[in-house]
């Protein structure tokens, strides 16, 4: 019989075995009738089958016959026992409560972490991208001679692209732009972006309100009206209608708003406010300057049926014709392009997957607690099963009830998850964590609840399998004259493999969460390059009607950091373009005068920020050689620049940069000071080379100050906003920020992967010390009788509680063995999430080891001393 006969002929009967038997017996009925006349039996057997007919059909006809009239039977028969199996189990766990409780918290806890999860991969990961013919869209690349991607294109390579590339249907940019808004209600800093024609309609994005950009909105002179996010508009304007026609001003301009975003239009780089983006003189694909001018952010929609390779090996094509007609400016860089899916994700894939598995490891701890609870309660019901056996009773019918009662302790445990769920993916959503994209779309939708419910009865099966097995094997009658002890046995040893499965798993995670926290403590050690404590930032914005020069610009800045200066408390203040740890600001071609060309496989250029006077002083940075950026380096003196420890060291090897001149951006400057490394990017990613200009010399309409106090810096808000009202009511104070917060938000994500792979870690120690506990516990009862036997025969409650510990220590032994195996393929997974700590560090594997001894040491104590306080005599009488 095949093994699918077999597990079916558990759960009701088999029509194909019931007819060959019903044939089998008219067959040999009628032989022993002819054997009676006189026949022989080859004869006989010849004659009935020649009676039968055609077996094959005659079997056919009654195979099908049989399940028609048995299938409605059946049919109920199933339904009636089911329902009986069910109301048993239910009516099972109403008279257990304690052991229901323990079981349905454990389920939740385990099944519920796990929805969880599965809720924010499935609105992250595996939903589809709420674009038209998302699959076909692509993001557009500047790969740089070291390998570096960035996102951001220059208008002439945009130009480039549309008219060269063979792929695309549609090419279309944005440009991303933040400033005061002016107009509508008090004013505030907000982010908008230019759309280039035709980019919503590409996206398959419309309005709810008003209209969306025509192509005359594109045209130059043009362009004066505005779309609204819908969450901006909610959250600003309270949904009001009649914002649409009303005017404003941004970024030095007068839009009116035209229309308001539907709910579910979220474009891939969510802004506040849209605007039409004017293509230019500088959009040519024959233009020679603005090479290096990348800020337009390139989404394009390739023709159908074009695979992803096609679609990188035209951009290659393009980049080398670009590379021969533009090599000044194009030579050594090429375009790539990746997935919209990849473009908007990024990174989150790895991280996430791993959680999922850890927290699955969670899961089947929680199945292998419920399991060994399962078991205990098997060994308690022995005699009911023996009795139920001896009365007819067969293997699959008691089988059927024990898994249903299971699965139905698994729904229980699902529904009650679902809950744990809910709360988990609200408090997810809420908090915002680790700038993980689309988390909007997580929430426990109705495939959180079927995967919910699925995984809640293929966990009824899981750990209820072994249980029923184990309690429905062979000899139930057998075990019913000796008393269950053979079950006893039989059940102590698989209770043992589950604990040493408990502690395999724990082990896999607590190695994880160890290396990660060991990974985030190495990387909270890192020196950002400044001195976060009593220091705080906010941006002012000079993109307001009333600063069209540099010059309004710069007699804004001035006296504005100068009354920051004289505000009590403060000790230091300046500006920069751009804040630590907050992007790499603005690349600009560099060169050393004099100095022979870089190899092919470095970038010629140089991360370049505009400072004022006192910004090192405010964020503590040093100036290890030469002189700091002074008051009198304005625009009418010599250009100069303070360059960093690391470019420093970069390019100019071995020789002192002091004196030397660079040429930048087409001028040249003088290298006047050496300042200490200032991480820009990331506390994981190297410093990379700067070079710090005077704001009088390199003036942006946007700019971060930063104030250091002798006290707290958060005390400053109310002053600093009377401060800026006075001088200016139209800039608004934003991003009001301490510099701790800064360095806090940089390490949000592998904070927030770290906590939750620990808490994960954390309850999967707890169930696997729960299981020891229990486990020691039964066995202590169930060795009540050996125990108080050998305490009699002279044994000392020290050598009892030995036995006791030494069996304990021994499974979590067993167990830490075999779960550093799947330690080392875990720490293999994760290496990519870890900054400057090994895959299997040795500390790490060290302290999991003594955590879990600790662990099993502590769950045992107690089981220890309750048979070491064994009386034997009164032990005895009562066995």
């Amino acid at each position: 019989m095949s093994g699918w006969r077999r597990f079916r002929g558990l759960f009701g009967p088999d029509p194909d075995r019931d007819v060959d038997e019903e044939l089998s017996f008219h067959v040999d009925m009628r032989m022993q009738e002819l054997i009676a006349s006189g026949e022989t039996p080859e004869r006989a057997r010849e004659l009935a089958l020649k009676r039968f007919g055609d077996a094959a059909d005659l079997r056919a006809e009654c195979i099908t016959i049989d399940e028609r009239h048995g299938r409605r039977m059946e049919r109920s028969e199933y339904t009636a026992e089911l329902k009986q199996d069910v109301v048993y189990a239910l009516r099972s766990l109403r008279h257990r409560p304690g052991f229901a409780v323990v079981a349905i918290l454990t389920l939740a806890l385990g099944i519920g972490a796990n929805s969880a999860i599965f809720s924010v991969v499935n609105g992250v990961l595996l939903q589809p991208l709420p674009y038209a013919h998302a699959d076909r869209l692509y993001n557009i690349q500047m790969i740089y001679p070291d390998g570096q991607r960035y996102n951001a294109i220059s208008a002439p390579d945009f130009a480039s692209i549309v008219a060269a590339n063979r792929v695309f249907e549609e090419v279309v940019a944005s440009a991303g732009m933040r400033s005061p808004l002016i107009g509508l209600g008090e004013p505030r800093e907000v982010v908008g972006a230019a759309l280039g024609e035709g980019l919503l309609d590409m996206l398959g994005l419309g309005v709810a309100l008003g209209r969306g950009f025509s192509a005359e909105d594109h045209a130059p002179g043009r362009g004066n009206v505005a779309i609204l996010d819908n969450g901006f508009w909610q959250r600003e304007f309270g949904g009001d209608a009649s914002v649409l026609g009303r005017s404003f001003t941004f970024a030095g301009g007068t839009y009116t708003v035209a229309g308001v975003l539907a709910p579910d239009a979220t474009l891939p780089e969510p802004r506040d406010v849209y605007f039409p983006l004017i293509e230019d003189e500088s959009f040519s694909a024959t233009a020679v300057d603005g090479r290096r001018s990348e800020y337009l952010d390139t989404f394009a929609r390739a023709r159908a049926g074009l695979t992803e390779e096609q679609v990188a090996a035209d951009m290659l094509r393009v980049s080398e014709q670009l590379a021969a007609e533009f090599p000044t400016t194009n030579q050594r860089l090429r375009m790539g392009a990746r997935s919209a899916r990849e473009a908007i994700l990024g990174d989150v894939h790895r991280p996430l997957f791993i959680l999922l598995g850890a927290v699955g490891f969670v899961l089947l701890v929680a199945c292998a607690n419920v399991a060994n609870l399962l078991l205990a309660r098997a060994a308690a019901r022995q005699g009911e099963l023996s009795v139920r056996a001896a009365l007819g009773a067969g293997r699959g019918r008691l089988l059927r009830q024990m898994l249903t009662e299971s699965v139905v302790l698994g729904v229980l445990g699902g529904a009650s998850g679902l809950a744990v769920a809910w709360a988990g993916t609200r408090a997810l959503a809420a908090a915002q964590p680790a700038d993980i994209p689309r988390l909007d779309n997580v929430g426990v939708d109705g495939t959180v609840v079927l995967v919910t419910l699925g995984t809640a009865v293929l966990t009824g099966l899981l750990f209820g399998a072994l249980p029923a097995l184990q309690a429905t094997r062979a000899g139930l009658a057998q075990s019913l004259r000796e008393g269950g002890r053979g079950m006893q046995a039989a059940g102590q040893r698989a209770r043992s493999a589950l604990i040493v499965a408990e502690m395999a798993l724990a082990v896999v995670l607590l190695v994880g969460a160890g290396l990660l926290i060991r990974s985030f403590v190495e990387l909270m050690e890192v020196d950002p390059g400044f001195t976060a404590e009593h220091a705080v930032a906010f941006r002012v914005s000079m993109d307001a009607i009333g600063y069209p020069e540099g010059t309004h610009v710069r007699g804004f800045v001035s006296p504005l950091i100068e009354r920051v200066r004289s505000m009590p408390g403060v000790t230091a203040a300046g500006g920069t373009s751009v804040l630590p740890l907050q992007g790499r600001g603005g690349l600009i071609n560099f060169a050393v005068v004099g100095a022979p060309p870089p190899p092919e496989n470095v970038n010629a250029e140089i991360g370049y920020y505009g400072v004022t006077p006192g910004y090192f002083d405010a964020i503590g940075a040093r100036i290890i050689r030469g002189r700091d950026i002074s008051p009198q380096d304005r625009t009418d003196a010599p250009p100069v620049a303070v360059i960093s420890e690391t470019g420093a060291a970069f390019w100019f090897p071995g020789e002192d940069p002091l004196g030397r001149f660079v040429e930048v951006g087409g001028g040249n400057l003088e290298i006047v000071g050496i300042v200490s490394d200032v991480l820009q990017r990331d506390l994981a990613t190297p410093a990379m080379p700067q070079l710090f200009g005077p704001y009088d010399q390199w003036t942006t309409r946007s700019l971060q100050i930063v104030a250091r106090t002798t006290g707290d810096p958060l005390v400053l808000a109310p002053n600093l906003r009377t401060l800026l009202r006075s001088l200016d009511p139209n800039i608004p104070l934003s991003d009001f920020t301490p510099l701790e917060e800064v360095v806090s938000e940089a390490v949000a994500r592998p904070r927030f992967y770290t906590s939750l792979l620990a808490l994960f870690a954390a309850l999967a120690l707890t169930l696997a010390a729960i299981g020891i506990f229990g486990v020691m516990s039964y066995s202590v009862t169930q060795r009540t009788r050996e125990i108080s036997i050998r305490m009699a025969l002279g044994a000392r409650r020290g050598e009892v509680v030995g036995m006791i510990i030494g069996r304990s220590m021994l499974l979590a032994a067993v167990g830490v063995a075999a779960g550093i195996a799947g330690a080392a393929t875990l720490a293999r997974v994760i290496s990519s999430q870890l900054y400057n700590v090994k895959a299997m560090d040795p500390a790490t594997l060290g302290t999991v080891i003594l955590v879990l001894a600790a662990t099993a040491l502590a769950a045992s104590w107690l089981p220890a001393r309750r048979a070491a306080a064994l009386d034997p005599g009164t032990a005895l009488r009562e066995n």
